[in-house]
Parts: structure tokens; C-alpha cells; sequence
């Protein structure tokens, strides 16, 4: 069994409206696009995705011509509170990776186990089937410093690494990403 983590595909930002309902831009689509064409989706039972709007519509632009089911996961969603801004957003996540979060944001240890339990359930239920996973940096990368055992700085450098959309595989009981 493969897990394959997917960060949803890019997004047209509306300050006007929460982060949780922004959708995907054209370029966000047409990445998405091409991210569905590559081979290995063959490999998959299904995807699981968050109930953001992002992260649905990137699941269905991989799953509809890949004929793969896709489930929502309300607990697949990115962490909570986060608002708006224009710059620093990066100062913001480094200082909530380190156990800083600024004012507003769900506590760090709530969102790990929230995210955690998702996906550990997710695996639990597929144990001998490769499934998809779509969802958030932040959230993402709390699930894969957990497993890989990484520190709040190697924790921030991975979510800095991470593409919009981006891949990563891993195999479930080890400790190594692909």
C-alpha cells in the first residue's frame, strides 16, 4: 500500500472571502490537468480530499479521468483561523510549526491529532490498497513531520518545498518519503 499525498492545486486569492472557500484559478486548473495525466494514478482505489473547495475540485480534475471514487474528509481540512495577509504569511507558519501560533489559529497540537487520526483512519481502512490523499500545506506537513520525526525547522523547509500541486508517496510504517 502507497499513500499519496497530494497539496491542492493553486488558487485565485479573494480577500473577501475565508481562505476554506477559495477555489482554483485557470492556472490552477490546467495543473491540476496535467498532475491527473501522469501514470501512476493507475495504481489508486480512490481519493480522499478535503471539504475545501480547492482541494475538491483538484481531487475530481484527477479522479474523473482516472474513473477513481472520491470521498470527503472533514478532518482533511487546512488548520483553522488563519486570516488573511498580504505579506509574512511565511513568518506566520514558520512560528506555528514551532509551536507559536498566532493569535486565532487552531492549536497546533489539536490540529496534528486531527489531521493525524484522518489519515491514520484513511490507511486503516485501505490496508492493502494505494489511495490518494488531497489536502493542505499546513496540514500536510504536520502529518509528515509527525511521521518522518522532523523538527520545527526541517517541519517549515519541507512546507516551503511543497508545489502547488504537489505529490509526495509514502509508504505507511516507514519513515521515508518519496
Amino acid at each position: 500500500m502507497l499513500l499519496y499525498l497530494i497539496r491542492h492545486s493553486t488558487v485565485a486569492p479573494d480577500p473577501s472571502l475565508p481562505g476554506p472557500r477559495w477555489r482554483l484559478s485557470p492556472e490552477g486548473r490546467e495543473a491540476a490537468d496535467g498532475l491527473a495525466r501522469e501514470p501512476f494514478w493507475r495504481e489508486l482505489r480512490g481519493i480522499h480530499a478535503s471539504i475545501e473547495p480547492k482541494a475538491v475540485a483538484t481531487a475530481q480534475r484527477i479522479a474523473a479521468p482516472n474513473e477513481l471514487p472520491i470521498r470527503i474528509g472533514r478532518d482533511l481540512r487546512e488548520v483553522e483561523g488563519r486570516a488573511w495577509v498580504e505579506e509574512g504569511y511565511a513568518d506566520l507558519v514558520r512560528g506555528y510549526l514551532a509551536g507559536k501560533p498566532p493569535d486565532g489559529w487552531e492549536p497546533l497540537e489539536a490540529a496534528k491529532a486531527r489531521v493525524r487520526a484522518c489519515i491514520d483512519g484513511i490507511v486503516g481502512r485501505h490496508t492493502d490498497l494505494s489511495v490518494g490523499i488531497v489536502s493542505h500545506g499546513i496540514a500536510l506537513t504536520l502529518y509528515l513531520a509527525g511521521t518522518l520525526g522532523l523538527d520545527a525547522d526541517a517541519a517549515f523547509d519541507l512546507w516551503r518545498s511543497i508545489r502547488f500541486p504537489d505529490v509526495a508517496v509514502l509508504e505507511p510504517g516507514r519513515t521515508r518519503l518519496e
